[in-house]
């Protein structure tokens, strides 16, 4: 194991120099044990040792936390993750853990592609490509997320010297429209009660849409939700997206009979009597928190089975997703002439309400005079 340092020395993290009595010699120690690299020069060649420690410095860089040398994306982006992690919480630069959740879904898909490749050989063709292919397959809006999280992975590589320029800096992103999907009341009014019809896991999803809905939260927030946020006014919400030094915020979303006969109809179908104190709201037969995958199944199956009913009634219904129920909560709320729509949303600013869940068709507004 490599040793503690005994004072601060002004060098990287494992790299070491031993002044011998003839030899002065320095080098990066891997985590186990081993050197990746080590430097000499006689004692008494006071500049060689200068230029030794900037060179060993240097050299530091090119090597992960564990002493392995940074070569390939996959390595970069490992490596790009452990500096996210190990930042101070207050840091700016510190991406909030749904974010990094969301960011490694999206680097493993990147990973499939690009892996292997050497960091040295990245070209833009290789992105725009990649998002030609997206695009065929009609994944645009998820291809430009790749990429940026791309582009930002590569300016690790240029602060740590293994490249001098990021080579996607100027790559464009795909053209996209974004979603005017708004969901109907009587598709959500389906989804509860062919949800109900069914029982189970399913009867449990169509209630997650509602609260989702009625809250107007985020999916990864629904998916969290916790019997400890059920407090006496209503149910608490804690800001999931902070940047830095930015205090988390909470928001009580007050009591409404709709919100209480969710929550009542979640506790009853747990068999429980009252309100438990902890434990997660929405979650699989085995009690656990639902996987990506896991929750798309289980909501794949309800839209089946909403699909199929609404085909034998003979009405109109288009499958959606707790995405979705988000917007419609917004606008429903403006159409209401709810002024508390962004403190609802824990938004800080009012730009992302008006550009991406505002789903108004139509508005109204008083003559000049």
């Amino acid at each position: 194991m490599s040793r503690v340092r005994a004072s601060h020395d002004g060098l990287p993290h494992r790299v070491y120099e031993r002044c011998g009595k003839e030899t002065y010699s320095i080098g990066y120690k891997r985590k186990d044990g081993t050197w990746a690299f080590r430097l000499s020069c006689p004692i008494n060649e006071k500049n060689q040792i200068k230029r030794l420690r900037n060179e060993a410095s240097k050299r530091a860089l090119l090597y992960s936390e564990i002493g392995e040398e940074i070569q390939t994306l996959s390595e970069l982006t490992s490596d790009w993750f452990k500096w996210q992690r190990a930042l101070p919480a207050k840091s700016p630069n510190k991406r909030a853990e749904s974010t990094l959740e969301e960011n490694e879904r999206e680097a493993k898909t990147l990973l499939s592609v690009f892996g292997e490749m050497l960091i040295t050989e990245i070209r833009p063709h290789h992105a725009y490509s990649y998002l030609d292919k997206c695009d065929e397959l009609g994944r645009g809006p998820k291809g430009n997320k790749e990429i940026q999280l791309f582009q930002l992975i590569l300016n690790r590589a240029v602060r740590k010297g293994l490249i001098d320029s990021n080579p996607l800096r100027d790559v464009e992103k795909l053209r996209t429209t974004p979603s005017s999907r708004y969901v109907q009341d009587q598709e959500l009014e389906l989804v509860l009660e062919v949800g109900a019809q069914k029982g189970g896991q399913l009867y449990r999803a169509s209630l997650a849409l509602a609260m989702g809905y009625l809250c107007v939260r985020r999916p990864g927030e629904v998916l969290a939700a916790n019997w400890s946020m059920v407090e006496t006014e209503g149910v608490v919400w804690t800001e999931t997206k902070t940047k830095g030094s930015q205090t988390k915020r909470d928001v009580t979303i007050h009591w409404t009979e709709k919100l209480k006969d969710v929550l009542d109809q979640v506790m009853e179908l747990d068999g429980y009597s009252s309100y438990p104190s902890d434990g997660l709201i929405f979650r699989t037969q085995k009690g656990t928190r639902y996987t990506k995958g896991g929750w798309k199944k289980t909501l794949g199956r309800l839209m089946e089975a909403c699909s199929t009913e609404a085909e034998a009634r003979g009405v109109p219904f288009k499958r959606f997703s707790l995405l979705d129920v988000r917007p419609k909560g917004v606008t429903d709320k403006l159409k209401a002439g709810h002024t508390d729509v962004q403190n609802a949303t824990l938004h800080r600013s009012a730009k992302m309400i008006e550009t991406v869940y505002d789903r108004r068709k139509s508005r109204s507004a008083a003559p000049a005079r």
